[in-house]
């Protein structure tokens, strides 16, 4: 048989051990699978970044001058959703039986997990080079413990965004790169992480939107507020992160 195309990240694995291989045929094609395997070796941690996932952007730094937003293709996925959706109230009783309908509802329902999945995939290797930029091999992340409770409290359309973000998704492939890399991934406690001065601990009020402005005179955007604070929780924190402590709610 004549070899069509290789995946373009094979020369990523050549140096991993070759486990087991699948031959697929169908449709007059047939797809080689094979499973390749490194061993996880331990990692020594050095520099650390933080990642902050909200519906807007994605925001991977350091500290409050070294970071990196990525916007998110939230917008386009709600999209798509929004059509299948549409179709479904105008045809509520027939688009489960008219095959032309639900050929439609189906495929915008694709469209919208297809280009998330696509952007989930890119984020982890985003993530991966800015950390290699900002010679970093610690990766926090948010802690998704109290997502699906507090989901429930938000607005239909937040909520809608909200869900079709996919932290999990996102977090996968964030994870998946590192260990592929031999990063170390982190999950810390996000309470606050936004609204707590860096600086004295002390909680930050809203100036503008997403601005926030403590007493003690600092001042910034509220994603970069949250870098700040991730990277400076958990038990890897490092003596070059900036530490902070936690803040009761009412102060």
């Amino acid at each position: 048989l004549p070899i069509l195309g290789y995946p373009r990240n094979l020369r990523e694995y050549m140096s991993w051990r070759m486990k087991e291989a699948r031959l697929v045929v169908g449709d007059g094609k047939a797809f080689l699978k094979v499973v390749f395997e490194k061993k996880e070796g331990k990692v020594e941690p050095k520099e650390s970044i933080a990642v902050d996932i909200n519906m807007a952007d994605v925001v991977v730094g350091r500290d409050d001058e070294h970071y990196v937003r990525i916007p998110t293709r939230l917008e386009e996925v709600h999209h798509w959703k929004s059509l299948a959706e549409n179709l479904q109230r105008k045809y509520s009783k027939r688009w489960r039986e008219n095959k032309r309908i639900l050929h439609r509802v189906r495929s915008f329902h694709l469209k919208a997990k297809r280009v998330m999945e696509d952007f989930a995939r890119k984020v982890g290797k985003w993530v991966i080079e800015i950390a290699e930029d900002f010679g970093a091999n610690v990766i926090k992340l948010e802690s998704l413990k109290n997502l699906i409770k507090n989901v429930d409290k938000l607005p239909r359309e937040l909520r809608d965004k909200l869900y079709l973000m996919q932290y999990r998704r996102l977090q996968y492939w964030i994870s998946w790169q590192a260990k592929k890399h031999e990063m170390v991934v982190e999950f810390v406690n996000p309470k606050y992480s936004s609204v707590s001065c860096p600086k004295c601990g002390q909680k930050m009020r809203e100036v503008s939107h997403r601005w926030f402005k403590c007493s003690c005179g600092y001042e910034n955007d509220r994603d970069v507020i949250a870098i700040v604070n991730l990277n400076g929780r958990g038990s890897l924190a490092l003596s070059s992160a900036p530490q902070m402590r936690d803040v009761v709610p009412n102060r």
